[in-house]
């Protein structure tokens, strides 16, 4: 959501970095660099000229440390004006009350259900008893989605009683209540466009189950117009927070900005993706880091935490100590790098990598994708044993998988020397031996990951 500002952003921060010296011309250049970027990426006017007076002010009366470069200096007052037009601090839900209700509303489109069953899905990860419930009392498919999405993510369905939202809202606590949950979240009624009614319905859901979180989901691909609809949500329920969906989309994502500033709602997740698991808590220091090319290492470490499996990875670690590494454990680890975002979206996270968006976009995770297909083409007993590989079983191996003969000779070549790499790994070689494994394992020979671009 943030390519297109964190790239400019982020050659405005290498530009000031090697800085000896800035002065008020060189600020002000900057000034007008980050005006422009952040026009172009859609934030709204006031939020821009603010953002550009507080970083001004604190600039010129900021007194830098000897051990510290003006551009240095620059830089941490970016990081600190960008968290604070994010929200400041991140807060978690108040899930205090036993059960706590969180309602979703937001207008038809958004991906409120979708959100909802992510949210589950998080909040179920975090140890919680969850359950969903729709109060959507005009569109049985709506509620018949969030059973199905219930069931995907293995929390129970309350079906409350009553003609309705708010009778209905009424019933589903109760059953949560008696059924022990520690959450219930609640998905409204949407509508085509804000009207009366529908806030009238979203205020007496609210009122009759006491929310104590009213999460406000909005698609990020709506611009501008998203701020307008935080407004006038925000003016009838008094929002705690917000959830941007689709923000893996081509979007400028100056609504972000926006919303967080201009109504001091803050924004509490993220939608990253279609897949139930693509969905993030939305942390305004980090977020501001990667905006501004510093990287998210903490948000790398907990992907990894949060999408590999432990066993899977302990059991390879074992295999590589003993040199039984075989082409199932490589196929397995290219589907785990799969699961954290691919090579792009680790790299974006990594502090130092700077590569131009361009280089980003083009990166793709195909060449990975084809290499597990060879594999899983493969029998068991050909996985741990390659050389058992003739020429008919190649043929038979890159026909199963959609590839050809010279891909699956090339991977296995790259595999044979990684192989043999993993074996020597002792010691303080440990960690050269893996930069050079990475380079081995280049789509092309090159010495850069599978679906990097050649630079």
């Amino acid at each position: 959501m943030f390519s297109r500002l964190s790239e400019k952003f982020g050659n405005i921060a290498q530009k000031l970095r090697g800085s000896a010296r800035v002065s008020e011309a060189d600020l002000d250049a900057t000034l007008r660099e980050m005006r422009l970027a952040m026009l172009e990426a859609d934030v709204a006017l006031p939020v821009v000229r603010h953002l550009m007076a507080e970083v001004k002010e604190r600039a010129l009366g900021v007194d830098v440390a000897r051990s510290l470069q003006p551009g240095q200096v620059i830089i941490k007052i970016l990081n600190d004006v960008l968290t604070d037009l994010l929200g400041g601090q991140r807060r978690d839900l108040d899930l205090s009350k036993i059960p706590s209700v969180i309602l979703l509303c937001g207008l038809q489109g958004a991906g409120k259900t979708t959100t909802a069953g992510k949210l589950a899905r998080l909040l179920v990860s975090q140890g919680k008893k969850v359950a969903l419930t729709s109060v959507d009392a005009t569109r049985p498919a709506a509620r018949e989605q969030l059973q199905v999405l219930a069931g995907q993510v293995d929390v129970p369905y309350l079906a409350g009683d009553g003609a309705s939202a708010a009778s209905m809202a009424k019933s589903a606590v109760l059953q949560a209540g008696r059924d022990g949950h520690h959450v219930l979240i609640l998905d409204t009624a949407g509508r085509q466009v804000v009207d009366d009614e529908l806030m009238a319905e979203i205020k007496s859901v609210a009122d009759a189950v006491g929310a104590t979180e009213r999460l406000l989901v909005l698609d990020s691909m709506t611009g501008q117009t998203a701020l307008q609809i935080a407004e006038q949500f925000h003016a009838a329920v008094n929002m705690s927070g917000c959830i941007l969906t689709k923000t893996d989309a081509d979007v400028r994502g100056g609504a972000a900005l926006s919303v967080a500033h201009s109504t001091g709602v803050p924004i509490r997740y993220v939608g990253t993706g279609e897949k139930i698991e693509a969905f993030e808590i939305f942390d305004p220091a980090r977020m501001a880091g990667r905006i501004l090319g510093q990287g998210d290492v903490v948000g790398l470490v907990e992907k990894i935490q949060s999408t590999v499996d432990q066993k899977t990875a302990a059991k390879a670690a074992e295999k590589i100590k003993k040199g039984q590494f075989d082409l199932g454990d490589f196929a397995e680890q290219l589907g785990q790098m799969q699961n954290m975002g691919g090579m792009a979206g680790m790299l974006k996270m990594m502090p130092g990598m700077k590569l131009p968006q361009g280089a980003l976009e083009q990166m793709d995770d195909k060449p990975i994708k084809r290499m597990q297909a060879m594999v899983y083409s493969m029998t068991p007993k050909e996985r741990k044993y390659p050389k058992l590989l003739n020429g008919s079983r190649k043929r038979r191996v890159t026909a199963g998988s959609g590839t050809t003969v010279p891909e699956l000779n090339r991977m296995l070549k790259q595999f044979a020397q990684m192989q043999k790499m993993m074996k020597r790994m002792k010691g303080g070689k440990g960690r050269r031996m893996m930069s050079q494994m990475m380079g081995k394992l280049g789509g092309m020979g090159g010495g850069m990951p599978p679906g990097m671009p050649k630079m």
